[in-house]
């Protein structure tokens, strides 16, 4: 049987993928990697996942912080509002973070904003639904307790989520 983490131990482990995630799409954006950055991330976002989701279940975004906390809420898999809260405040600390290192590195920073031929509504539009389908990977792929059973041992939920990355960066 496993031991349950502690939760300086699973902040810990939200800040350090956070950090890797946001770092790399910062560099990405600031390299201007076009062609890859969407597999740089959903890479460095998979193994992540693999590295850490053990010790924390591997949120590194609020919104699925959020989706299991309301996962929770209804009956279902997932986490409290209290650990929701600690995990969105970890995150964003990480975030920022990150985004002072990434700057630091290239001595550059941007803004975030569409991309020219692109309205903040499109835009918008666009991160709600993929955000919408990664926290619904999420839910039917690592918290499900009937798509991935204790007994199973799934080892697949990483990939399917870096996919739904993958899928955002390349259809965006």
């Amino acid at each position: 049987m496993a031991v349950e983490s502690t939760m300086a131990a699973k902040c810990t482990a939200e800040f350090v993928g956070t950090f890797l995630l946001i770092f790399t799409v910062g560099c990405n954006v600031l390299s201007g990697n076009a062609v890859w950055g969407g597999v740089s991330i959903a890479s460095v976002l998979m193994v992540a996942i693999y590295a850490l989701g053990n010790i924390s279940g591997a949120n590194f975004n609020p919104a699925v912080s959020l989706a299991l906390g309301l996962s929770k809420a209804m009956g279902g898999p997932g986490l409290d509002f209290r650990t929701v809260g600690t995990y969105c405040g970890v995150q964003v600390l990480a975030g920022i973070v990150a985004a002072l290192c990434y700057a630091v590195l290239f001595w550059d920073t941007f803004n975030l904003a569409p991309a020219e031929g692109f309205t903040f509504v499109g835009a918008g539009l666009c991160e709600i639904l993929y955000t919408c389908m990664l926290c619904f990977v999420v839910l039917n792929c690592a918290a499900s307790k009937r798509n991935n059973p204790p007994t199973d041992g799934n080892q697949f939920f990483a990939l399917a989520i870096g996919f739904v990355i993958i899928a955002g960066g390349y259809a965006a």
